[in-house]
């Protein structure tokens, strides 16, 4: 866990001092965008230290000889098509809003194979039946694990918001994990944790370095595959807990959905600035902080406030 947390700490770190050698291709230049809400370029691919501490985490558990190290190199090695399609998309800007949404699907599917990762009940009357064949079990789990993965992207807007929020969601599926015994669930979701955290120092609350979509992706599917597993291998635990702990990325999602089909007749892809966290910002901005505080501390305050909602779903689902 320590080698994760310095590791991603460590790259994110030396992203930002070397940013002058990379930054064409990684810094964030376009501040113009609707859903923007920063003022200098900043770069974005805060992923690689992600990926990285999640690596040398693996790599250190192999050198321990835990048998962690197995799970989580199968983990990353499926989440490699949804990692580089984001990761391409924060060097390119251009791979499309469903090609990585459909490079989440292949992710999550090849961990359905891999690591028997999928979902066989939803504690619902009648979904319960639909689930037990094996086709739709799969087809669900691959949809409910790419919807996942895109949603922490989403939320992906003000400094620390993801990557803290995906920390605490995932301490509160490590601490059911521990509860039913469940160590091996449990050591991934502290894996993450650390990893999210690592590069949660460098970025919060100044945001010297963005996730990017890359790490976005990166850390919504880990965070939504410890919760498949998490179901998997403890069928006593309810999925709606599960369900509690990650409830305020999924509710994002659905009502953006909701609100640009129907409210807003736009694209699902096209972006806006109605989410929770840019509505929280404005509103600190304009009636409660206005210009007497500079704009990190606006961005500190808004992401610690949803941490404070996502805590308390943990707390409730403990």
């Amino acid at each position: 866990i320590v080698t994760c947390l310095v590791a991603s700490f460590g790259t994110s770190l030396l992203l930002v001092l070397t940013q002058r050698w990379h930054g064409k291709l990684s810094l964030d230049h376009d501040l113009s965008g609707v859903q923007k809400i920063h003022e200098t370029p900043v770069p974005r691919v805060g992923g690689i230290g992600v990926v990285v501490g999640l690596v040398l985490a693996g790599l250190f558990s192999y050198q321990l000889g835990g048998e962690t190290y197995e799970t989580a190199g199968k983990l990353l090695l499926c989440a490699i098509p949804v990692f580089s399609a984001g990761l391409i998309e924060d060097f390119t800007k251009s791979v499309g809003v469903r090609t990585r949404l459909f490079a989440a699907f292949i992710s999550a599917g090849l961990a359905f194979f891999a690591l028997d990762a999928q979902l066989n009940k939803l504690d619902t009357p009648g979904l319960d039946y639909l689930i037990s064949f094996g086709f739709v079990s799969f087809v669900f789990t691959c949809f409910a694990v790419g919807g996942l993965t895109n949603a922490i992207n989403i939320i992906d807007g003000l400094n620390g918001l993801a990557s803290g929020s995906v920390a605490i969601m995932l301490t509160g599926l490590g601490l059911l994990a521990l509860h039913n015994g469940d160590t091996l669930v449990f050591k991934l979701c502290m894996w993450g944790t650390a990893a999210a955290i690592g590069f949660l120092v460098v970025n919060y609350p100044f945001g010297k370095i963005f996730l990017g979509d890359g790490g976005a992706y990166l850390a919504g599917f880990w965070l939504a595959e410890c919760a498949v597993l998490l179901m998997a291998r403890n069928p006593e635990i309810n999925t709606w807990t599960v369900l509690l702990c990650v409830s305020y990325p999924v509710v994002e999602t659905i009502y953006s959905m909701f609100r640009r089909h129907v409210i807003t007749k736009a694209p699902s892809g096209a972006p806006d600035s109605g989410h929770m966290h840019q509505l929280l910002y404005r509103r600190l901005h304009k009636e409660a902080l206005g210009k007497r505080h500079s704009e990190w501390f606006r961005h500190g305050v808004a992401s610690a406030i949803i941490w404070g909602m996502i805590g308390a779903c943990q707390f409730l689902a403990v």
